[in-house]
């Protein structure tokens, strides 16, 4: 006799059935996981590129838009360096470099609304102080969840950065500004007004007098050649405060020839491969043929015009002697190596408490003074090979003012340092 047990197929069809669900389910948590992680990674790879864009072109945002219209260079460069930060990016896992278009960065003058950003080709206001960056990956295909019908998505980041006042900065020039007056807001001193300083070599060194003082940041050693490597943006020091201090040198090694690099003039074994100009050399107090602009009238609007223009050091329009000052850089070499190096923040100092100790200029002995506040100057003119001379440096307001052309390096959320490239949305 034949006993069949009907119960025990049935009880394992019901098993089967059951670990086949369950098996379903794992795979779509499992998919859900994966698939949603990939999404994130990719979220977060491009949002690392949009900030890197807004922040590199919010830093090229540097017109001063209360003197009127700004070049529409500063558009174009902010542009470049944005889509230039992104293209170091990749996302996906790192499989695919990111890639933003021009049309991708949009500018405004205020943060909001959004909806009022443009690009520079639809015509952005050359005036912007803020910086948009947007980007999209679209085609992400799941790697399980498609089994279930689910198609391709896409992910989208954006960023805004502007420049704003920070809480440290990174020295642009061993400069220190002599305060006209210590006690006053802007220390004596207004826009326009033209710092005046003698220098005088014994050698190759130079010492600076009256309105400047050569200054080392660093708290270490340093001293005179110190001076000569931050001039031509070696060594520089970060982490600089208001109420810091900081040592005066009473000479500077080599500093005619790195202060002379800025203008693209160059001299011995420098290049603009190991030190970079400003976009323009051309220099102030000038003469006809030139824009004629003498001492005490401001040169920052016509310093403007020709960083757009990528001018030359010119030496028949610049008034003071240029005797023995080397054959200048072409405009084409300012367009091509140049970049923003005579605008400079730089920190305001007391001079006359100072003046008693003088420093060896070696880093032994210098006189430590405090850092009253950090301004932004106009570096006007080179240095030339003569015994003593004069140089020259524009009053362009503090250097935490919102509209100030001038930036640094540093941390962001300040209350009255240097401008700093700062993400804001």
């Amino acid at each position: 006799m034949t006993i069949c047990n009907h119960k025990g197929k049935r009880e394992g069809g019901v098993v089967a059935i059951m670990v086949t669900l369950l098996l379903t389910a794992l795979i779509g948590f499992a998919g859900l996981a994966l698939d949603l992680g990939r999404l994130y990674v990719n979220k977060t790879e491009l949002q690392n590129a949009v900030d890197a864009c807004a922040l590199a072109a919010a830093n090229e945002l540097v017109c001063e838009p209360g003197l009127g219209t700004c070049p529409a260079e500063f558009l174009h460069n902010a542009e470049a360096a944005g889509i230039f930060a992104a293209g170091k990016n990749f996302q996906d896992f790192q499989q695919h470099a990111v890639v933003i278009e021009p049309a991708d960065i949009r500018f405004h003058t205020a943060i909001e609304p959004n909806g009022s950003y443009l690009p520079r080709s639809a015509g952005a206001d050359v005036n912007s102080r803020f910086a948009m960056c947007s980007a999209s990956v679209a085609g992400i295909v799941p790697w399980f969840m498609g089994i279930l019908g689910l198609g391709p998505h896409s992910v989208d980041a954006t960023a805004v950065a502007t420049l704003a006042p920070g809480q440290t900065a990174c020295n642009a020039a061993p400069l220190g500004i002599c305060a006209a007056n210590p006690a006053a807001t802007s220390f004596g001193f207004s826009p326009a007004n033209w710092i005046t300083s003698n220098y005088t070599h014994t050698g190759n060194t130079a010492e600076l007098t009256d309105g400047l003082r050569w200054v080392d940041f660093r708290s270490g050693a340093g001293g005179a050649d110190a001076v000569h490597d931050q001039l031509l943006g070696n060594g520089a020091a970060c982490g600089i405060r208001i109420g810091d201090t900081v040592k005066i040198q009473t000479g500077a090694n080599d500093a005619r020839k790195a202060w002379n690099t800025r203008f693209g003039i160059y001299t011995g074994s420098e290049s603009v491969a190991t030190a970079a100009p400003d976009r323009t050399g051309y220099a102030y107090p000038s003469q006809a043929p030139g824009p004629a602009i003498p001492v005490n009238a401001s040169a920052y609007a016509d310093y403007r015009a020709r960083q757009a223009a990528n001018a030359p050091f010119t030496p028949f329009e610049y008034a003071p002697d240029s005797a023995g000052i080397s054959a200048p850089i072409s405009a084409a070499t300012h367009l091509s190596h140049g970049a923003e190096r005579r605008l400079v923040a730089v920190p305001v100092i007391d001079c006359g408490g100072a003046v008693s100790g003088k420093g060896n200029g070696k880093g032994n002995g210098a006189v430590s003074v405090p850092i009253l506040g950090m301004a932004c100057a106009l570096m006007l003119n080179p240095m030339s090979n003569g015994g003593s001379g004069t140089v020259f440096l524009e009053w362009r307001g503090l250097a935490g003012d919102a509209a100030s052309p001038c930036r640094s390096a540093g941390i962001a959320g300040g209350a009255g340092g240097a401008l700093v490239t700062t993400l804001v949305q």
